[in-house]
């Protein structure tokens, strides 16, 4: 059984260890082992994660989210709003061992409920990160944009999958 919950301070371990899992499953291929490695220490530290909650925690609309399965912590979420109807997803990571249980399509049919009104949610995928375009593909989500950034001294292409609501 797959539940959703808001994150609480007490997530902040678990969310930490399934970014280091997911991270090195998803972009080891893609990004050097030291650019994961520092990414990881400064966007996943708990003072940064600490504030995000507590942001979390005080907006009307939650967008800062945990799922559980058999009450195992197996992944998280989170969307940031860019205007009054347009969200972005900057996170959503899943433990490789939960993947295809329905619980990324979850999260996204959760932002839609609890985000409305809502017409457009949006994430940037590494162009080279097909296990993020497969699932975003399969979510009805359409490639709009590309883009170059420099990400570890290296020179990468970034897509914008959007879904219209």
């Amino acid at each position: 059984m797959i539940t959703y919950r808001f994150v609480t301070d007490e997530d902040i371990s678990h969310i930490q260890s399934i970014a280091r899992d997911t991270w090195m499953f998803t972009y080891g291929d893609i990004y050097s082992k030291d650019y994961i490695h520092n990414f990881l220490n400064v966007a996943y530290s708990t003072e940064n994660l600490s504030r995000s909650v507590e942001r979390d925690q005080q907006s009307s609309k939650r967008k800062f989210l945990i799922a559980e399965y058999n009450n195992v912590i197996a992944g998280f979420a989170q969307t940031t709003q860019v205007q009054e109807e347009e969200y972005e997803l900057i996170r959503i990571y899943i433990r490789p061992e939960y993947h295809k249980l329905g619980i990324g399509t979850g999260f996204i049919q959760r932002y839609i409920q609890a985000l409305a009104p809502i017409k457009h949610l949006f994430a940037w995928v590494a162009k080279d990160n097909d296990i993020g375009k497969g699932f975003y593909e399969k979510c009805g989500f359409k490639e709009t944009e590309e883009k170059v950034e420099v990400i570890g001294g290296d020179t990468k292409k970034q897509l914008k999958y959007e879904l219209e609501l």
